[in-house]
C-alpha cells in the first residue's frame, strides 16, 4: 500500500482537534463551557446545567485519554497505566503557553497546539544540545512559570486600561 504523508497518530490527533476546535468555537456546548470556566455562578444563573455539563466535559476527557491509550498501545505494542505520566508537565506547559488561563474561561485549542508544538522544539533542541533529563524538566518548569507570569500580567494590563 501508499504510506500517508504523515504517521496515523498525527492524522489522528489533527482529526480529533478540528472536531473539538468546532465544538468549542462553534456550538452552544463550547459556549457554555467557556462560561463555566469563566464565572460557575453566573453560568449556573444564565441557566446552565452546570452539573451535567461537567460530566460531559469529563466523558470526553476520558475518551480523548482513550485515544491517547490506542495511540500509545499502537506505538509500544503493550499499554501502562502511568505512560502519560511523564507528558503531563508538557502539557500544563503547552495550555498555557498557547494562552489558556489556568484560572479558566479562556483559551483555545489552537493556542495549545501552538504551545505544544512550542515545548517539543525546545525539548527536542536540549535533546540535541545533550542536556541532562532532570535539567530538561526544569527548563520547562520556568517556561511555564514565565507563561503563567506573562499571562497574569496581561490580564492586569487589561483591568487597568478597562478602569480608565
Amino acid at each position: 500500500g501508499v504510506a500517508p504523508l504523515l504517521p496515523y497518530p498525527v492524522i489522528i490527533t489533527a482529526v480529533v482537534v478540528v472536531i473539538f476546535a468546532f465544538i468549542l468555537g462553534r456550538m452552544q456546548f463550547g459556549r457554555h463551557t467557556y462560561a463555566i470556566g469563566g464565572n460557575q455562578d453566573a453560568a449556573i444563573r444564565a441557566g446552565i446545567n452546570v452539573k451535567n455539563h461537567i460530566v460531559w466535559i469529563y466523558v470526553l476527557s476520558a475518551f480523548t485519554a482513550g485515544i491517547a491509550g490506542v495511540l500509545y498501545l499502537f506505538r509500544f505494542t503493550s499499554g501502562a497505566p502511568q505512560a502519560g505520566e511523564a507528558a503531563l508537565l508538557q502539557s500544563v506547559a503547552a495550555v498555557v503557553i498557547g494562552g489558556t488561563n489556568l484560572f479558566g474561561g479562556e483559551g483555545k485549542i489552537s493556542g495549545a497546539v501552538i504551545g505544544a508544538l512550542i515545548i517539543g522544539v525546545l525539548q527536542t533542541g536540549l535533546v540535541i544540545l545533550n542536556v541532562d533529563a532532570v535539567w530538561q524538566f526544569i527548563v520547562v518548569g520556568i517556561v511555564i512559570i514565565v507563561a503563567v507570569l506573562v499571562n497574569q500580567l496581561q490580564a492586569y494590563l487589561e483591568r487597568l486600561k478597562a478602569n480608565v
